[in-house]
């Protein structure tokens, strides 16, 4: 019986990425322990590998014992992008509930904010 297990190699580095021929998608080189891997990614595979990244580490933070509260994490340890654009928009018919979007490179992040005050306020504070 085949074993389906994957068995993935280590990333032993990113070692450059660039905007594709036609700068509508996005390369980059992996480094792994047994050569270079060249990736081309357009904007859907993008959006893609991150969201399974995202679900991956929502999947594996039971397990980690090495996390600190949220509280007491440097702005060192996170990742620093600088957003291009920055937008509040109404979510629904009602008026009140509201979506934050920030435009960083060519994704689009979006923040449901139930709170058309918090909205605002959040936007502001980010934009300041």
């Amino acid at each position: 019986m085949d074993n389906l297990v994957p068995n993935p190699k280590p990333l032993q580095g990113i070692v450059m990425a660039w905007p594709a021929n036609d700068g509508k998608a996005f390369a980059i080189r992996l480094q792994l322990p047994d050569g270079e891997l060249d990736l081309e990614l357009d904007d859907l595979m993008l959006r893609q590998l991150l969201q399974a990244l995202m679900e991956s580490s929502e999947a594996c933070v039971s397990k980690r014992t090495d996390m600190r509260p949220i509280a007491e994490v440097a702005l060192a340890d996170g990742v620093q992008l600088p957003a291009s654009s920055l937008d509040v928009l109404p979510l629904d018919s009602d008026g009140e509930g509201r979506r934050l979007v920030m435009r960083v490179g060519s994704i689009d992040l979006n923040l449901m904010i139930d709170s058309r005050a918090t909205s605002q306020a959040l936007a502001n504070a980010l934009t300041a």
